[in-house]
């Protein structure tokens, strides 16, 4: 298990940048719970909903941040969710636990805030494109008009895409946004990589 972990983690520094830049808090810099109680305890982040896990429930935390704008635009405000989720990736269809952490930016509504969030999209998306293998992309329309675009991007060991970032409007484009979504792993109270399964 850990000689593919180390692995993982010589061949994906491009990933670790975009944790860095971008998110307040970086679960791959500390341990997962110095991590967490950062995260939960972040004083510029309010309006924060948090659920902790139970034996029936999976960990789910959201807030928002009013002064915190990571990108090249100027968001209204960024939002944050941090939700544990699980998924049956393996052979064996057992279930796979992992993390979903992403980061909302909200651009102002109209035609400059879809601006806004396109060249976001396609910055981020020159920037930080070398160093994965490979990535999906997905168009977004309604009624043939482009709504927004979706990219995820993979590691060849992975079952999981680690990142995934997107733009969108809504019908009326009072809503614009930019999202980056990256995943997950806890071993041994430590982030990684989404492992799959069947190499755990």
């Amino acid at each position: 298990m850990f000689v593919l972990l180390i692995s993982l983690q010589a061949q994906s520094q491009q990933f670790y940048k975009i944790s860095k830049n971008y998110y307040r808090a970086d679960p791959f810099r500390q341990e997962f719970s110095s991590f967490l109680n950062q995260l939960m305890k972040d004083p510029l982040l309010i309006n924060k909903t948090i659920h902790k896990k139970t034996d029936s429930t999976l960990f789910f935390l959201d807030g928002i941040y009013n002064s915190y704008s990571p990108f090249f635009f100027k968001a209204t405000y960024t939002k944050v969710v941090l939700a544990e989720r699980e998924e049956a990736v393996d052979s064996t269809g057992q279930p796979y636990s992992f993390f979903l952490y992403q980061l909302v930016g909200y651009a102002p509504a109209g035609k400059d805030g879809i601006k806004d969030v396109q060249q976001e999209f396609e910055k981020f998306c020159r920037q930080y494109k070398r160093g994965f293998t490979r990535d999906n992309y997905k168009e977004l329309k309604l009624q043939d008009q482009q709504t927004g675009e979706i990219r995820d991007y993979y590691y060849k060991d992975l079952l999981l895409s680690p990142l995934t970032v997107a733009w969108a409007t809504n019908k009326d484009h009072s809503e614009n946004v930019f999202a980056i979504t990256i995943r997950f792993s806890i071993v041994e109270n430590t982030a990684y990589l989404p492992i799959p399964a069947d190499g755990l």
